[in-house]
């Protein structure tokens, strides 16, 4: 199902915030282009993006470096030397795959030895899902957790075992909330406070 584009008209702070300055960082799912752009302009980074839907990808051409249009889970070798890449970010990507740790692996032998992959992934054990399934819905939406598009759902534990399972260690875990006030608790029960989890892991 294809969204409209207003609902691309942003970008992850957090995942930006993750990046430094002129690092060669390749975007998986960059949409239009919006936080690679903010990369280029702010940051001076090298940003290539990988992105499916033909129409933001042609968006994301006038933003970055380079684009390969297609279906990363079909795409068996990118155009890049192995080791070319800083960082690998995953925004809001691996939930609407079919088999996320095939590409977790394959994507790693574009990463450097020191670098590192950033992943922002909503939290299903959420306090407000929690809620309603006691009441028992389950209701799909047009965005957030329960984004009809998303193919899987993860929790904090089972994300650190996917991200653990495909050779990587992580070394930072941030949270997103829906209010800012809830940030401190957040941190204190991630599992049940957060709506989304931010990643960092190594090679």
């Amino acid at each position: 199902m294809r969204k409209a584009i207003s609902y691309y008209d942003s970008y992850n702070f957090t995942l930006y915030d993750l990046i430094s300055d002129a690092q060669k960082v390749l975007d998986i799912g960059c949409a239009e282009g919006k936080l690679g752009e903010q990369l280029k302009l702010r940051k001076n980074c090298f940003v290539a993006g990988v992105e499916i839907d033909e129409n933001l990808a042609m968006l994301a051409k006038e933003r970055y470096d380079k684009v390969i249009i297609g279906d990363i889970e079909n795409l068996s070798e990118l155009p890049f030397p192995d080791r070319f890449f800083d960082a690998i970010i995953f925004g809001d990507v691996l939930e609407h795959l079919k088999n996320p740790e095939a590409v977790l692996l394959q994507i790693k032998r574009y990463l450097q030895d020191d670098g590192f992959i950033a992943m922002s992934i909503p939290n299903v054990a959420f306090l407000m899902v929690r809620m309603k399934l006691l009441l028992g819905k389950f209701d799909y939406a047009e965005e957030g957790i329960l984004d009809r598009t998303h193919l899987r759902f993860y929790t904090l534990k089972t994300l650190k075992s996917m991200v653990s399972r495909c050779g990587y260690k992580i070394v930072l875990i941030k949270v997103r909330t829906p209010r800012w006030y809830l940030s401190k608790l957040a941190n204190l029960w991630k599992g049940l406070l957060a709506y989304e989890f931010v990643i960092m892991a190594k090679k």
